[in-house]
């Protein structure tokens, strides 16, 4: 049978208090003080990286924005420098005109020049046939200088219709 004796069931009360009280105080204590820390240590984690996260989102949003108006720029840039060099061709396209325009204003003047100069020569040579044919004709040698005047003034009268 079964013996039970007050004296140590008493003893084994106070054998289980002590043993409580001891593991409250040298086990309980450190492992809730060690799981608290480790969990303010992960919120603290946690807060910290949604800070982190948060900061680079801004971040991000600032170099999107950054790139969204070196976009802009750029776009602006090679809008002024089409128009600038727009304008330089349209510059060197009028200058090649008036350039064109002045070498063929200067090689008609040329022609009418040199036509002159031929027409003059011709006339001149003409006056000569006509003396000579004329002193053929008259049978006689003609003064040069009279004679000559007044056969280039006939050309001249004539050849202006010409």
């Amino acid at each position: 049978m079964l013996n039970i004796s007050l004296t140590g069931m008493l003893w084994t009360v106070v054998n289980l208090l002590v043993l409580y009280i001891l593991l409250k105080k040298f086990l309980w204590a450190p492992v809730t003080a060690m799981i608290e820390s480790r969990q303010k240590e992960i919120e603290d984690g946690l807060a910290g990286a949604a800070a982190k996260e948060q900061a680079s989102q801004a971040k991000l949003e600032e170099y999107d924005l950054r790139l969204a108006q070196a976009g802009q720029e750029a776009a602006q840039l090679v809008a002024q420098a089409r128009d600038r060099g727009q304008r330089e061709y349209e510059a060197i396209l009028a200058k090649a005109r008036d350039d064109a325009g002045r070498v063929t204003d200067e090689a008609r003047q040329r022609v009418r020049q040199e036509r002159e100069e031929m027409l003059q020569g011709a006339r001149g040579e003409v006056a000569s046939l006509a003396l000579l044919c004329a002193a053929k004709v008259a049978g006689k040698e003609l003064d040069g200088d009279a004679d000559r005047a007044l056969v280039e003034d006939f050309l001249a009268g004539t050849g202006d219709g010409t």
